[in-house]
C-alpha cells in the first residue's frame, strides 16, 4: 500500500524548500583553508541604478559627488555591519569559527595609510589586499540597490492603496502588494583567497518608507553571518 504524505506536511516540505537559502562552498574549502588563520572584511562595494542612476546621469557636479559619497557612507555602514555580524555568529553551542577576523578599524586604517580609497578597495587584486591587511583571505560583499521612487512618493502609494482598501473596492482591484516599494537591493557576499572564490551567498530584499535602511542593512548582514563559514562542529 502507498503511504499518502499529509497535505499539511507536504505543503511545509514545499514551503521549507522554497524558502531554503542556497550558497556556494568550494568542494576544497577544509583543504584550501586549513592554514588559514585571520581574515579581513572589506568595504562594501555600493552600486545604485535606477533612478540613482538617473540623477547622476543628470545631475551637476555637487549632487555627483553628494551621490558618490552617499555610496561611499553606505559601503562603511555595510562593512561595519558585516563584521559585527560574522562575530556575533561565530561561536553556537554546536559549532565555532576557526579562524580570527581583523578588527576593522585596522582594516581601514591600513587602507587609509596606503592611500587606498573605499573605491579602489572594490576592484584592487585580491592578493594584493591580502598581503597588504596580513590576512589569509578577504571578505567581499556587493550590494545593487535599483531605486524606483522617494520614500514620499511611497509613503503616498501606501496611504491610496489603504484609502482604497477601506473604500471596499479593495478586493475587487488588482493592486499588487508590491506598490510602493522605494528600491530592491540585491546582495553578495564573497570569501576570496589567492584569486579562488571559498564560498558565495546571495540575498535580495525590498524597501519602502516604513522599512528604514538600517533595518534592511541588519537583515542582509545577518543572514550572510549565519551562513557564513570557517566553522567546525565542537
Amino acid at each position: 500500500m502507498k503511504k499518502i504524505i499529509p497535505v499539511f506536511l507536504l505543503a511545509a516540505i514545499i514551503f521549507s524548500a522554497s524558502c531554503s537559502r542556497k550558497y556556494y562552498t568550494t568542494s576544497f574549502f577544509d583543504q584550501q583553508t586549513a592554514n588559514h588563520k585571520i581574515i579581513a572584511v572589506l568595504p562594501s562595494e555600493i552600486v545604485f541604478t535606477g533612478k540613482y542612476n538617473l540623477r547622476r546621469k543628470h545631475s551637476n557636479n555637487f549632487m555627483a559627488e553628494q551621490i558618490a559619497k552617499t555610496e561611499e557612507e553606505e559601503s562603511k555602514a555595510f562593512q561595519l555591519a558585516l563584521y559585527s555580524n560574522i562575530l556575533r555568529y561565530a561561536n553556537t553551542n554546536k559549532t565555532y569559527m576557526f579562524v580570527g577576523v581583523q578588527d576593522v578599524t585596522k582594516t581601514i586604517n591600513t587602507l587609509d595609510e596606503n592611500q587606498i580609497t573605499v573605491r579602489d578597495s572594490w576592484k584592487m587584486d585580491d592578493k594584493k589586499l591580502a598581503t597588504l591587511l596580513g590576512v589569509d583571505a578577504i571578505v567581499r560583499m556587493q550590494i545593487r540597490q535599483k531605486r524606483y521612487m522617494s520614500d514620499y512618493a511611497s509613503y503616498g502609494v501606501t496611504i491610496g492603496r489603504s484609502v482604497i482598501n477601506q473604500t471596499g473596492l479593495g478586493g475587487r482591484l488588482p493592486i499588487p502588494s508590491s506598490l510602493g516599494k522605494t528600491e530592491d537591493i540585491y546582495a553578495y557576499c564573497s570569501v576570496v583567497s589567492n584569486s579562488i572564490t571559498l564560498w558565495n551567498n546571495s540575498y535580495k530584499s525590498s524597501a519602502d518608507w516604513d522599512n528604514p535602511s538600517n533595518v534592511i542593512i541588519e537583515n542582509i548582514t545577518g543572514s550572510f553571518g549565519r551562513n557564513f563559514p570557517y566553522k567546525r562542529r565542537r
